[in-house]
């Protein structure tokens, strides 16, 4: 289902958000909030359901509720001054207020199945992995971004880490510098290197904050560098927008190969010649 409300489309189906053409970056607990109470618009949303609903068997805090339905709002109205487009019914809930079209969505061409021995591009939880020494700043991040909706894994140095991608496959990469064992720079320098892991995307988190240091995180082959202390709200825009990205690539990866695949067996066909001609 398409949803249309000011100059937003929001496609349910595809996981986008869309204004006056332009894709959105959102973070996908943040997408399926704002999916729930589209879908639910016709009433108010009490938290407790919004908890239930988007955060099963998983104990959040109505603090980090309210920041995401903060986000929620700062993703769909941006202008403070505009008409409102989600209302807070003082203690009750939530309630969608905008003016919502909804549209059917076109039906999909079919795709082919996949070649035998490759792997299927399947959209789930993006998994991201988390490398730090410091149990700390592990557990923060852990619990901050399975709450908006990924999945996380973590690895304490950087050996740690290559074992971890070669067994997981993450979406992104999260990575400090500083630590045991293996540096950061040479994880992602190994990483980028290889084809199988170079397109994933590479988020290196350090207190290093010396020019000479980032570039050897560019010449390293990082995606994004951020000094620490981190912004919590700058981190979760880089990631969300890295992954939005990653996403698109895999897709289109996923659609060459079909499309190859296609014209693999189309010239098998007319080549191979006509038993019944022989």
């Amino acid at each position: 289902m398409i949803y249309r409300f000011g100059n937003y489309e929001l496609d349910a189906q595809c996981c986008e958000l869309r204004c006056a053409g332009q894709q959105v970056a959102i973070e996908p607990k943040v997408f399926e909030v704002l999916v729930y109470l589209l879908q639910h618009r016709d009433r108010v949303v009490t938290k407790e359901e919004l908890l239930e609903q988007c955060w099963p068997d998983t104990f959040v805090s109505e603090a980090a509720l309210t920041r995401c339905l903060t986000k929620v709002r700062q993703t769909v109205q941006p202008e403070p001054a505009a008409p409102p487009v989600i209302k807070t019914v003082y203690g009750r809930g939530y309630f969608f207020v905008a003016p919502v079209t909804t549209l059917p969505r076109a039906p999909s061409l079919p795709i082919a199945p996949v070649a035998h021995g490759e792997t299927p591009v399947v959209i789930g939880p993006s998994k991201i992995l988390i490398v730090d020494d410091e149990p700390l700043n592990v557990d923060y991040l852990e619990q901050e971004l399975e709450a908006l909706g990924y999945e996380t894994i973590s690895a304490a140095n950087g050996q740690e880490a290559l074992e971890k991608v070669a067994a997981e496959a993450p979406d992104l990469i999260l990575l400090d510098v500083m630590m045991p064992v293996m540096d950061g720079f040479t994880v992602c320098r190994i990483l980028k290197e290889h084809e199988e892991t170079r397109l994933i995307p590479i988020i290196i988190m350090t207190a290093l904050d010396a020019m000479a240091d980032r570039i050897q995180g560019i010449k390293a082959g990082a995606d994004d560098f951020l000094t620490k202390p981190v912004h919590e709200e700058e981190l979760f825009a880089r990631i969300a927008t890295a992954l939005k990205l990653k996403h698109t690539v895999d897709r289109r990866i996923g659609e060459l190969r079909a499309i190859k695949d296609h014209v693999a067996k189309f010239v098998r066909l007319v080549t191979t010649p006509d038993a019944s001609s022989s």
